[in-house]
């Protein structure tokens, strides 16, 4: 074989060579691209994720705060508590102070420059928001005596919040609680620590919650928006406001219509779980102001009346008094009297003589009637509300 041959017959191996790589290459390349088409699927329907669903409209602020300021004394004073870390600006609470201003009644912010027994001496209501620290039993015995002796006490809190601050060492995250724990358990009720929200009824955010009043509340009107509702339990009262249907407290698994406000109308007390509704940019959303307006004359219907407590507990022991007495009287007699049948029996006596005097109840009426009524005509405006 000549060398050219030699040549040629290398040459066409290396070419066959070149081919089966080219090939072996190529299949490489397109058995994953075969394996890797995506199967057909069937598309998910998720209404719940979708945007267009989610959409919610915002509720118009509109209105002004009209309270009934007959159902006062029309020179009344309402004290807001600021010794116990409140958190809020009194800028936020501008309209509710113009409206107790606007029918005759002062507003005091009590700083611990007398103590507060003194404070709510002459007080008509003690407004609480959003406490940073919790009340000393002596301070839950004097605000128990005052609601007792027929001053009011309205109680707003908030659901925990996280706080980011930030410092040359570094950023930290605390935890703000409102701290009514041991003041509104005196009166046998608690604020939830969760939000709520809704994804379905709300303000325009989820955590928007709109609540509407109950029917034993009286209330008539369609709505009120809270921002950021906490949900409360009591034993007992009456529950003015409850959150839409399908409402979700955070972190916790289901849906309620959970209670964003009770009133307990034996013990002179609200409770709300929620005080940003109060606020200048919020206070007339949707019936906000006539809520508003509720809790404005809840404020001025208070009548303290200092000692009153203790008066209606010696009259009740001095009531009780009497009747052992009389009792025990009535059995002396009784005994006596069967004594002298067995010997020489006496002409039978009248029992309209035996009967005691009846004694004039009108007193006693009145000072028990007195608190009804004043609870009336509060549950009075509530019902022309409209």
């Amino acid at each position: 074989m000549t060398s050219e041959s030699l040549g040629t017959a290398l040459a066409k191996r290396l070419a066959v060579a070149a081919v089966v790589v080219v090939l072996i290459v190529a299949a490489a390349f397109a058995i994953p691209a075969a394996t890797n088409q995506p199967a057909e699927r069937e598309s998910l329907d998720t209404p719940e994720y979708d945007p267009a669903e989610l959409a919610t409209t915002a509720v118009p602020a509109e209105g002004e705060i009209e309270a009934d300021g007959s159902l006062g004394n029309r020179n009344g004073v309402v004290v807001i508590d600021d010794t116990h870390s409140n958190r809020f600006d009194r800028a936020d609470l501008a309209p509710l102070v113009r409206e107790l201003a606007s029918i005759g009644y002062g507003v005091r912010f009590y700083e611990g420059e007398q103590t507060l027994d003194q404070a709510l001496s002459n007080a008509n209501a003690y407004l609480v928001i959003d406490p940073g620290e919790e009340y000393e039993a002596n301070e839950i015995t004097t605000i128990r005596t005052y609601t007792n002796e027929g001053g009011h006490l309205l109680l707003v809190g908030e659901p925990n919040r996280k706080r980011v601050s930030s410092s040359l060492f570094g950023t930290s995250v605390t935890s703000q609680e409102s701290a009514l724990t041991s003041l509104a358990g005196r009166y046998d009720m608690s604020l939830g620590t969760s939000y709520l929200y809704n994804l379905e009824t709300n303000g325009g955010n989820y955590k928007h919650v709109v609540a509407s009043p109950t029917p034993e509340s009286g209330l008539e009107l369609d709505s009120v928006t809270m921002y950021t509702a906490a949900s409360i339990h009591s034993r007992g009262g009456t529950v003015l406001l409850r959150a839409a249907p399908n409402t979700h407290e955070s972190g916790i698994d289901g849906t309620d219509r959970h209670a964003v406000a009770v009133h307990k109308e034996n013990d002179n007390v609200i409770l709300l779980g929620d005080s940003s509704f109060l606020r200048s940019d919020r206070f007339n959303v949707g019936d906000n102001e006539q809520f508003v307006a509720y809790l404005v004359e809840f404020l001025i219907s208070g009548e303290h009346d200092p000692g009153s407590a203790d008066e209606e507990e010696e009259e009740e022991t001095e009531t009780e008094t009497e009747t052992e007495t009389d009792g025990e009287e009535t059995e002396t007699g009784n005994e006596t009297e069967a004594v002298n049948n067995t010997t020489t029996p006496e002409p039978a006596t009248p029992a309209a003589s035996l009967r005691a005097p009846v004694a004039d109840g009108t007193t006693t009426q009145s000072v028990e009637m007195e608190p009804s009524l004043t609870v009336a005509r509060v549950g009075e405006r509530a019902r022309t509300v409209g």
